[in-house]
C-alpha cells in the first residue's frame, strides 16, 4: 500500500498543496495591500521557508508511514499479545486484593439449564454438556474448551458470582493462550444501546477507550481494535446482559446473531429473568449453551464463613467461631430468613466482611423483629459494609467516607454507568463551571506564570490596558472567548478530522469572529484604521477583544484535536534511549533559561520580557526533565523508533500549518470585512467644515487635503517600530503594549508633549503631525508643501526645525483620535470604500498568516508528544493522572516553547505589521496555559477544587478513592475504580435519593461478586 489517494504520502503532499495555494494568494493579497513591500516579503518569505523545511524533515523522516500488506497479521499478533498481557495484569492484581482465594475459592456449582433456553443440540456441536448433574465452578473453563461451537451463555440471580465467574474464565482463558491466539476481554454490557449502535463498533469503541494503544490506525479505514475484532483475535466475554433495558433484550440478542461470526468464541453472564425474556422476545444465542449457577446450601456457606471468621474469646466455654453459635441454630431452622440470604456468595462476602472484627456479633441477625426477611437481611449487610470496612479509621471518618462514597454512586447512577474515572469527575460540577472553569484555571496559571514580569514592574505592558475597568473588561472577554471555544470549537469525541470537521471549525470561527468585530466596530471608532493593540474608546471593545483573543486557543487545540472531554495521554519516549534524550534536552533548555532570566534581576538586562522567555524555557527544561525519569508514569511499553518524535511533529506541523492556514485567513478576511463593512455602514456624511471648530480647532482643506489643527497641549508615548516604519502615537497613560522589546537597535519609546496638533487626511488616510516648542505651524500645509522644514528622515518619521524653530513628527494618528471632536474625526476620514479597505484589511489578512504558523507549531507538538495513555495496564488510577499531568505539563511548556521561538522574530521584522507584535508577545505563555487548563489533569483539578471547596470529597481525593479500594468498597478496573458491587452502588444510590428500592430496581446486579 505504498501508493494511491489515501496513502499518507498522498496526504502530506495534498496538506503542502494547500499550503503553498495559500501563500501564493497571500503572496497576491500583501504586495497588492501592503504598504511596505519589504515587509510583505520578508513575511512570505518567512512563512513559505517554514512550510517547506517542515514538509522536507516530514517526507525525510517519516518516509512511507504506510504499513506494508504482508506485516499487517504480524502487526494484529503482537497487538493481541500486548492486549493479552494487559488482562492478565488487570484481572490477575483485582483477583488478589478481593481476595477470590483467601483461604481458598468460594465453591459455586453451576448445571445445565432449562434446555428452552439454549440453541437446538445439533447448532450447539456436540458433544454438548451431558444430561443435568451439578458441576464444580472450576470445571466452567474446562466444559468451555470441550463445546465445538465455544460459546456459552451463564445464568444466575442477584449475587450469585456470575462476574466472579467471567473474572476467573478469563484468567484460566490466559492461563491456557498461546501467543498469537484470541484474548478474553470482559465487555460490561450496561453502556450499550443495542437500538442505536452497532455491536461490533460499540465494542472496538470500548476496546479502544479502554486499552488507548488500539485506538492507532491499523489501515486507512479502521483502529487497530476493529482489526483485532475483524480478525477474530479478541473473544469477548459479554457481562450483565439484564444492564440492559428491558426494551433492548430482544433486539440486543439479534444483533449479537447477527454481528458476531458464528465460529467467534463467546461467553455471556445474565439474570436468569432477562434471558428468559431475551428468548422469548428475541431468538436463543446461535450454537451456544446454557448454564445455571446454583444457590449456595447453607453447608457450603457455613463451611467458608467457619474458615474465615475469628475465633470465640478464650474464655468462652466452647470452642469455634463467632458464627459457630448461629449457624448451629440455623441448622435447626433451615427457613429462616438469615439461611435464606446466606444463599448467594454475594452475601455470604457481606457478612464475612461485616463481622470480622471485634466489635459486632452476627448473632444480631437472627432477631425476627429486625429481620423479617432475606431482603431485610441483605439489605442490613449492604448499609453496613462501608462502615465496617472503614472501622478502624474512626467515627468521623467513616461517617465522612460514607457521605462521599454515597455521591459517588449517586453520581454513577445518573450518568448510567458503573465506572468511576477521575477524568470524568468533572461532570460532579455544576453545568456552568464545567464551561467557564477552562478559561479561569488558564488566567488563573497565566497569572501565576507572569507574576515575577509583575514584579519587574511590567504588568500595564502585559496587559495592553490602561485602566483596571479596561484590563477586568478584557479578562472577563476572555473568559467568554475561552468559553465558547470549548463548546463549539473542540471536537466532541476523538477520531480523524475530515474535511467537514474543518468545514465546521471555520464557519463556526469565521462567524463568530465576524460578528464579535463588527459589534467591535460598532462599539469603536475604526474610521482612523486598526492597529492590534491600538486603544480603545470604551471597556466594550476590550470585552469583545478579550473574547476574541481567546477564542484563538481554543482554535490551536481543535485544529490539533484536542477533545471536548478530554482522556488520558502519555507521552511517547519509554526506552532508555528516550528518556535519556528527553532530559539532556531539558538539561540544555534549563539551563540556557536559567542563565537568560537571571540577567534581569542582575541587571544585565532591563528588559522584563527577557525574564518572561527565560522563564518560559527553564519551565520548559524542567518538564522535559521530569518527563525523562523513570518515576514520570510512561505507560507506552512499544519499543521506541529512531526520528518517530520529530517525524509526528513534522507531520502535525504540516498539517496544522494547512489546516490553520485556511481557517485563519479565510476567518480574518471575514472579521475585516465584518468590521469595515459596520464602520461605513455607521459612518455619517459630513460635510466640508473649513474655518473656526469647537475647542479651539480649526479646520481647512487645501489640494484634496484636510487638516485639523488644534492649539492645546497633547501629551503621550512614541513608539518607533523601527524598519522605515511610521511610528505610533499613545495618548497619555496609554502605555504602548510592546515598548519594552527592544529587539531592533532603533526600535524605542519616546514620551513626547506635542505643543502643537494637527491631523491631517488625503482619502480618509490620517496622520497626525506632533509638534514639540516652537510655534504653530501653517493650518492646511503638509510636510512638504506648506510648511517650511530643515533636517532629515530618521526611523521614517517626518522631523527637522520649523520655521519658528519647533520639531514635528509624523505618527499613526488611530490612538490619538479621542482628542479629536466628533464633527472632526468624521470630516477627515471621509474618502472611498476601496481607499479604506485597502489601509484596513492588510493588518487582518497578516494575522491570518500568524494564527496560521502558530496554529501548525501547537499540531506539531500535540502530533509528537501525546499517545494515547494505556489505561488497562496503568498500574493504578493515580499512577495514571501522575502519566497524564507529566504529559500535559510537557506539552504545556513545549507550545509555549515553540510558539514563542514563531513570535518573537515577527517582532525583528521590518515595517509596523499593522500591531502583529502585539499579539506575537502575548501569545506563548496563554497556549501554554491554555494546553494545561483543557487537558484531562486540568479538568480534574478543577473539579478537585470545587469539591474540596464544597466539603463534598477530600482535598486528597485520589488518596480516598485508593484507601477506599485497598478496603474492598471499591474494585480497580485498570485507570478506573467501580464499586465492588453493582447493588452496593445501587444501594449508596438509594441512600442518595432516598429509595433504596428503586435504586435497586434500576440498577440490577449482573456483575455481583464475592
Amino acid at each position: 500500500m505504498h501508493g494511491g489517494r489515501h496513502s499518507a504520502r498522498a496526504r502530506r503532499r495534498v496538506g503542502f498543496a494547500v499550503c503553498a495555494t495559500a501563500l501564493l494568494a497571500l503572496a497576491g493579497v500583501l504586495r497588492w495591500w501592503w504598504e511596505n513591500a519589504a515587509t510583505a516579503g520578508v513575511l512570505i518569505s518567512a512563512i513559505g521557508a517554514f512550510v517547506s523545511v517542515v514538509a522536507l524533515v516530514a517526507d525525510i523522516l517519516r518516509g512511507d508511514a504506510d504499513p506494508p500488506a504482508h506485516s499487517a497479521d504480524r502487526t494484529r499478533r503482537r497487538a493481541a499479545d500486548a492486549l493479552a498481557e494487559a488482562v492478565r495484569e488487570q484481572w490477575a492484581a483485582e483477583a488478589r486484593l478481593r481476595r477470590l482465594r483467601d483461604p481458598v475459592p468460594l465453591d459455586v456449582r453451576w448445571a445445565p439449564a432449562d434446555r428452552r433456553l439454549a440453541d437446538h443440540p445439533e447448532n450447539v456441536r456436540r458433544p454438548r454438556l451431558p444430561a443435568p448433574r451439578e458441576y464444580r465452578i472450576e470445571d466452567i473453563a474446562g466444559s468451555f474448551a470441550a463445546l465445538s461451537g465455544r460459546r456459552l451463555v451463564v445464568l444466575g440471580g442477584p449475587g450469585s458470582g456470575k462476574s466472579v465467574l467471567a473474572v476467573r474464565f478469563v484468567l484460566d482463558r490466559l492461563a491456557a493462550r498461546r501467543p498469537g491466539g484470541p484474548v478474553p476481554v470482559i465487555f460490561p454490557l450496561a453502556g450499550w444501546d443495542p437500538h442505536a449502535d452497532a455491536l461490533r463498533d460499540w465494542l472496538a469503541h470500548r476496546l479502544a477507550a479502554e486499552y488507548r494503544p488500539l485506538a492507532g490506525p491499523a489501515d486507512d479505514r479502521r483502529t487497530l481494535a476493529r482489526a483485532l475484532l475483524d480478525a477474530g483475535l479478541v473473544q469477548p466475554v459479554l457481562d450483565g446482559f439484564d444492564e440492559l433495558s428491558r426494551q433492548a433484550y430482544g433486539q440486543a440478542v439479534r444483533r449479537i446473531n447477527a454481528e458476531l461470526d458464528d465460529d467467534l468464541p463467546l461467553f455471556l453472564t445474565s439474570r436468569s429473568d432477562a434471558w428468559t425474556t431475551a428468548v422469548a422476545e428475541g431468538d436463543v444465542l446461535t450454537a451456544a449453551e446454557v448454564v445455571q449457577l446454583l444457590p449456595l446450601d447453607l453447608g457450603q456457606a457455613a463451611g467458608h464463613l467457619e474458615r474465615t471468621a475469628r475465633p470465640l474469646h478464650p474464655a468462652e466455654d466452647e470452642p469455634g467461631t463467632v458464627w459457630t453459635p448461629v449457624l448451629r441454630e440455623l441448622a435447626h431452622r433451615p427457613g429462616h430468613p438469615l439461611a435464606r440470604a446466606l444463599a448467594t456468595p454475594l452475601t455470604v462476602a457481606l457478612a464475612r466482611a461485616v463481622y470480622g472484627d471485634t466489635s459486632r456479633d452476627p448473632s444480631e441477625l437472627l432477631d425476627p423483629e429486625r429481620f423479617p426477611t432475606a431482603e431485610a437481611v441483605e439489605e442490613h449487610l449492604l448499609g453496613a459494609f462501608v462502615p465496617a470496612a472503614f472501622a478502624d479509621a474512626g467515627p468521623r471518618a467513616t461517617s465522612d467516607a460514607v457521605r462521599r462514597l454515597t455521591l459517588l454512586a449517586a453520581e454513577l447512577h445518573r450518568r448510567g454507568t458503573t465506572r468511576l474515572a477521575w477524568w470524568e469527575l468533572e461532570s460532579l460540577l455544576p453545568r456552568a463551571l464545567r464551561v467557564y472553569a477552562p478559561g479561569l484555571l488558564s488566567l488563573a496559571l497565566l497569572s501565576a506564570l507572569t507574576l515575577p514580569v509583575a514584579l519587574a514592574r511590567a504588568t500595564r505592558d502585559l496587559a495592553g490596558a490602561e485602566d483596571t475597568g479596561s484590563l477586568v473588561a478584557t479578562l472577563v472577554g476572555q473568559t467568554l472567548g475561552f468559553a465558547f471555544g470549548v463548546m463549539y470549537l473542540l471536537p466532541s469525541g476523538e477520531g480523524r478530522r475530515g474535511r467537514r470537521f474543518l468545514a465546521r471549525q471555520t464557519l463556526v470561527t469565521a462567524s463568530a469572529s465576524a460578528l464579535l468585530w463588527a459589534g467591535f466596530a460598532a462599539a469603536d471608532d475604526l474610521r482612523f484604521g486598526f492597529r492590534f493593540g491600538t486603544v480603545t474608546d470604551g471597556w466594550l471593545p476590550d470585552l469583545l477583544g478579550g473574547c476574541l483573543f481567546s477564542l484563538l486557543f481554543t482554535l490551536f487545540f481543535g485544529i490539533a484535536g484536542l477533545p471536548r472531554r478530554p482522556l488520558p495521554l502519555g507521552l511517547p519516549w519509554s526506552g532508555a534511549a528516550g528518556r535519556a534524550t528527553a532530559r539532556f534536552c531539558g538539561a540544555v533548555l534549563l539551563l540556557g533559561g536559567t542563565v537568560t532570566a537571571g540577567a534581569v534581576p542582575l541587571g544585565w538586562s532591563g528588559n522584563p520580557w527577557t525574564l518572561l522567555v527565560g522563564i518560559t524555557c527553564a519551565g520548559a527544561g524542567v518538564a522535559l526533565r521530569v518527563s525523562g525519569g523513570r518515576g514520570a508514569g510512561q505507560d507506552d511499553r512499544r519499543p521506541p523508533r529512531a526520528g518517530r518524535v520529530a517525524g509526528r511533529f513534522a507531520a502535525g506541523a504540516l498539517r496544522g500549518t494547512a489546516a490553520a492556514l485556511l481557517i485563519g485567513v479565510t476567518t480574518c478576511t471575514a472579521s475585516g470585512l465584518a468590521a469595515a463593512g459596520t464602520t461605513l455602514l455607521t459612518s455619517d456624511h459630513v460635510p466640508a467644515v473649513p474655518g473656526a471648530g469647537p475647542q479651539g480647532w480649526s479646520f481647512a482643506e487645501r489640494h484634496g487635503v484636510r487638516s485639523a489643527a488644534g492649539g492645546r497641549p497633547v501629551r503621550g508615548m512614541l513608539l518607533y517600530p523601527g524598519g522605515g516604519a511610521r511610528p505610533v502615537a499613545y495618548p497619555e497613560g496609554a502605555q504602548p503594549p510592546d515598548c519594552d522589546v527592544p529587539l531592533l537597535r532603533d526600535r524605542r519609546c519616546v514620551r513626547f508633549v506635542s505643543r502643537y496638533t494637527v491631523f491631517e487626511s488625503r482619502d480618509g488616510a490620517v496622520v497626525v503631525r506632533l509638534t514639540t516648542g516652537g510655534a504653530a505651524p501653517t493650518t492646511g500645509h503638509t510636510a512638504t508643501g506648506g510648511t517650511a522644514t530643515a533636517g532629515s528622515t530618521t526611523s521614517g518619521t517626518a522631523t527637522g526645525s520649523t520655521a519658528t524653530g519647533g520639531t514635528t513628527t509624523v505618527a499613526h494618528a488611530a490612538n490619538l483620535r479621542s482628542v479629536l471632536p466628533e464633527r472632526a474625526r468624521a470630516w477627515l476620514t471621509e474618502g472611498t470604500a476601496s481607499g479604506f479597505l485597502a489601509r484596513f484589511l492588510p493588518p487582518f489578512v497578516g494575522a491570518g498568516v500568524l494564527i496560521g504558523v502558530v496554529g501548525g507549531c501547537v499540531c506539531g507538538v500535540y502530533r509528537a508528544l501525546s499517545v494515547p495513555s494505556d489505561v488497562i495496564r496503568a498500574t493504578s488510577p493515580g499512577t495514571s493522572l501522575r502519566t497524564d499531568r507529566t504529559a500535559a505539563v510537557t506539552r504545556g511548556a513545549m507550545v509555549a516553547l515553540l510558539v514563542a521561538f514563531v513570535c518573537v522574530p515577527v517582532l525583528a521584522l521590518p515595517g509596523d505589521r499593522g500591531g502583529l507584535a502585539h499579539i506575537g508577545t502575548q501569545l506563548w505563555l496563554p497556549l501554554g496555559t491554555a494546553a494545561l487548563a483543557l487537558s484531562a489533569w486540568g479538568r480534574f483539578t478543577v473539579a478537585r477544587f470545587w469539591l474540596a471547596a464544597t466539603g463534598r470529597m477530600p482535598w486528597r481525593l485520589m488518596s480516598f478513592l485508593a484507601d477506599a479500594h485497598r478496603r474492598g468498597v471499591l474494585r480497580q478496573t485498570g485507570a478506573s475504580f467501580e464499586f465492588r458491587h453493582v447493588r452496593l452502588q445501587a444501594h449508596l444510590a438509594g441512600e442518595a435519593s432516598g429509595d433504596p428500592a428503586d435504586a435497586a430496581l434500576s440498577l440490577p446486579d449482573a456483575s455481583l461478586d464475592v
